[in-house]
């Protein structure tokens, strides 16, 4: 299926952006030192299959951005549970009726979450803008999985299923577990391979232009 298959391997192209251009994020200095060991040949022979080289810009993303949907969704229980009142239905009835136990508290703690390491990532990663781009990011990614969580549960409702599989015990099935990363997948590869590209250049070309006016002056 298209949700199933096509959408997600975004995240696959986006794990191959910036593969020709080392772009160090500002914890290289940190974690230099253990990738220096991880490749190093006498390391059982395992390892090398877990760690793919060159880390590239679009893995660095692809990291944050998860780390961003999977605390939305911790976060957006978390809320849920201690300050969750009003019912989502209330101001979407079709969401209501789909997923009944979600909350807008629970959506809001979700975005908070995912804003917070969204901006975190973001100045880690040194984005053009990260004060304006990390939390636009982030808010994105939790709306976003939102929408691929509540349609995971419109589509069990209509096949009269409670998971879609036992593989994970309380957990359900495969789907159950990355049904948020589902409709993120297509916005990251824009994010990754058109805006922050192009904010790179713009914030560069007015960095220039405001060094040639320096010199000028």
């Amino acid at each position: 299926p298209i949700s199933a298959g096509y959408i997600p391997s975004f995240w696959v192209r986006i794990r191959q952006l910036g593969g020709d251009i080392v772009q160090p994020t500002r914890l290289a200095p940190l974690v230099k030192p253990l990738l220096d060991r991880l490749g190093q040949k006498k390391l059982p022979a395992f390892l090398p299959k877990t760690i793919q080289f060159p880390i590239t810009a679009g893995a660095n993303f692809i990291f944050w951005t998860w780390l961003c949907i999977a605390f939305s969704d911790v976060g957006g229980y978390f809320a849920g549970r201690k300050f969750g009142k009003t019912k989502l239905g209330a101001i979407s009835p079709a969401a209501g009726k789909t997923s009944p136990n979600k909350t807008v508290e629970g959506v809001i703690g979700g975005c908070a979450f995912s804003m917070f390491l969204a901006t975190l990532g973001a100045w880690v990663q040194e984005w053009p803008y990260w004060f304006v781009l990390g939390p636009v990011h982030g808010v994105s990614l939790a709306l976003l999985g939102l929408v691929g969580d509540l349609t995971a549960s419109m589509l069990k409702r209509d096949a009269g299923l409670k998971d879609f599989g036992d593989l994970i015990p309380e957990h359900g099935g495969i789907m159950d577990r990355v049904d948020s990363y589902i409709f993120t997948a297509p916005y990251g590869w824009i994010m990754c391979g058109y805006v922050i590209p192009w904010l790179k250049r713009f914030a560069d070309g007015r960095a220039a232009a405001a060094a040639a006016a320096a010199l000028v002056v």
